[in-house]
C-alpha cells in the first residue's frame, strides 16, 4: 500500500510573512532533491502570492475566493487534493500555504474524509505570527487565535519591529493559546529548516468545519492598464484606512513597476524588480469593503496618457 503522503501546513494572519517563510522551506526541500507539491490559498479571486515565489521547483496549486477550510471552496480544495494525492510520479511532500482568514481547525473535516484519510498525512502545522500587529487582531479577529491554538510551532517573526521587553508578554500570550507550541524567535521568515523540520509527527485538527466566510470581510480585485501616481496612490490608501487588513499588488508607478502592500497599518511600496504577469493588479481585503466608490478612487490614481 501506498505511503500517505506527507504536508507541511502554513498558517498565520494576513502579512505575517507566509510566503517569505515558504520560499524558505521550499528552498531547504529543494536542497534536500524532494520533489514537491505547493498548495496556495488566496481570499481575493487573483493569486498575487504565486508571483512572489523564488522557488520554482514546486508544482503548484492554487484555491482562490475563499479559505481552503470554509465550505464556499470545497470544490476546489478537494480537486487540488486530489491532483496532489494522486499524481504520478507522486510527489514527496506537499506544502499548503492557507489564506490569513483561515480557521486551522476546518482542515480536519476535508483530510478525515475518505480517501484521503489514507492518502495525506499532515506532519507539522506552522503558525506565522506577525510580533508587531498580533496585538492589534488578536481580540477581534478569532481566526488569528485558532490558528495560534492549533500550530505545531509558531514562528514569532519581525521581531526587529518591537520592543525588546514586549517580546515576553506576546511569548506569554501564545502560550496561553497553545501551551504545547515551540515558539521560535525570528526576522525575515528566517529559520533553520534543517533543525526545525519534522516529518516523523502527525498533526490532528481538533473541531469540525466552518459553515461560514469570515464575518464582514470581503476582497476585492482592482485592475488597471494605466501608469499610477505614486502620491495618489498613497492618498487613495490613507481614504481606506481602517477598513482594510491587507492589500498587496503589482502597480506601474511613475518610476516603474512597484510591488504594493499594506502590512498592519504600513504602505510598503517597493520596485518589482522581475515585471510580473499579474502588472496592473491589486488586491484588497478588509471590512465590507465598497466596491464602487473604491473603484472610482482608484482610477483617480492613474496619470493622464502621455
Amino acid at each position: 500500500m501506498k505511503k500517505p503522503l506527507p504536508v507541511i501546513l502554513v498558517t498565520g494572519f494576513l502579512g505575517a510573512g507566509k510566503t517569505t517563510f515558504v520560499n524558505g522551506l521550499l528552498s531547504h526541500l529543494r536542497n534536500s532533491g524532494k520533489s514537491v507539491a505547493l498548495l496556495i490559498n488566496e481570499f481575493g479571486l487573483v493569486s498575487i502570492d504565486s508571483e512572489l515565489l523564488e522557488e520554482k521547483a514546486a508544482r503548484i496549486y492554487e484555491v482562490n475566493q475563499g479559505s481552503i477550510f470554509c465550505v464556499c471552496t470545497r470544490d476546489q480544495f478537494l480537486k487540488a487534493l486530489d491532483g496532489i494525492a494522486n499524481n504520478f510520479p507522486a510527489y514527496d511532500i506537499a506544502v499548503i500555504e492557507s489564506t490569513g482568514l483561515a480557521n486551522t481547525r476546518d482542515i480536519g473535516e476535508y483530510l478525515g474524509m475518505e480517501p484521503f484519510n489514507s492518502q495525506i498525512s499532515i506532519r507539522q502545522n506552522f503558525c506565522i505570527v506577525d510580533a508587531a500587529n498580533f496585538h492589534k487582531i488578536y481580540e477581534t479577529l478569532p481566526a488569528s487565535r485558532t490558528q495560534v491554538a492549533e500550530a505545531s510551532i509558531c514562528i514569532v517573526n519581525k521581531t526587529d519591529l518591537v520592543e525588546d521587553d514586549y517580546l515576553p508578554v506576546l511569548d506569554a500570550k501564545l502560550l496561553s493559546l497553545n501551551p504545547e507550541a515551540g515558539l521560535v524567535h525570528t526576522n525575515h521568515a528566517n529559520v533553520d529548516f534543517s533543525e526545525l523540520l519534522d516529518l516523523s509527527g502527525t498533526w490532528h485538527a481538533h473541531t469540525a468545519l466552518d459553515e461560514t466566510p469570515p464575518e464582514n470581510i470581503t476582497s476585492l480585485t482592482l485592475r488597471t492598464k494605466s501608469v499610477c501616481s505614486r502620491a495618489m496612490m498613497e492618498a487613495f490608501f490613507v481614504k481606506l484606512s481602517g477598513t482594510l487588513l491587507r492589500a498587496k499588488g503589482f502597480i506601474t508607478l511613475e518610476d516603474g513597476p512597484a510591488y504594493i502592500e499594506i502590512v498592519g497599518s504600513d504602505l510598503l511600496i517597493t520596485p518589482d524588480l522581475k515585471p510580473s504577469e499579474k502588472q496592473g493588479t491589486l488586491v484588497l481585503i478588509g471590512y465590507s469593503l465598497d466596491a464602487d466608490n473604491i473603484k472610482k478612487e482608484f482610477r483617480k490614481c492613474a496619470l493622464p496618457d502621455a
